[in-house]
């Protein structure tokens, strides 16, 4: 019997500000039992073809926000939030994604002119992914290994 093959991942972030440029790097992990996203870089990498749900939720305090899902290397999408002086905001994204192997998914500050990413001990950030379908053909997956699937 072929098992169905599985991605997902949650991790938080609990440090505030996390540098701009690079891929903010969700270090707690929830759930990640693939192993397909790396707490160490932020970024997660496809190994099992298929469409992907990707969603995120960033706190915001000090500054004005601006994150973007990218793919990789290139911006999806980008959502912004406008720091309200005296209160934490939230801001949040979402997509639907259809991945190749080794394509890969993070969220990144694009520049420090809009840093407000917060977090703390009891505030978090978070980034989840998940395979929604797989585009493995049938008998690709039957002549794979369960190592090959979850690998």
């Amino acid at each position: 019997m072929v098992k169905s093959p599985m991605s997902a991942f949650t991790a938080v972030l609990a440090t505030p500000y996390p540098a701009a440029g690079t891929p903010i790097k969700f270090d707690q992990i929830v759930y990640n039992a693939e192993n397909h996203y790396d707490p160490e870089s932020g970024i997660f990498t496809c190994h099992v073809p298929g469409v992907y749900y990707f969603s995120y939720s960033i706190h915001v305090n000090g500054a004005h926000a601006l994150v973007a899902l990218y793919k990789n290397g290139q911006p999806i999408m980008f959502t912004y939030d406008e720091y309200n002086k005296g209160f934490l905001d939230q801001m949040s994204g979402s997509a639907v994604l259809l991945l190749d192997e080794q394509d890969t998914v993070y969220v990144q500050i694009p520049d420090e002119e809009a840093n407000g990413v917060f977090a703390a001990e009891n505030v978090h950030c978070s980034f989840s992914g998940f395979l929604i379908a797989s585009t493995i053909k049938k008998e690709v997956a039957a002549s794979r290994t369960e190592d090959d699937v979850w690998a």
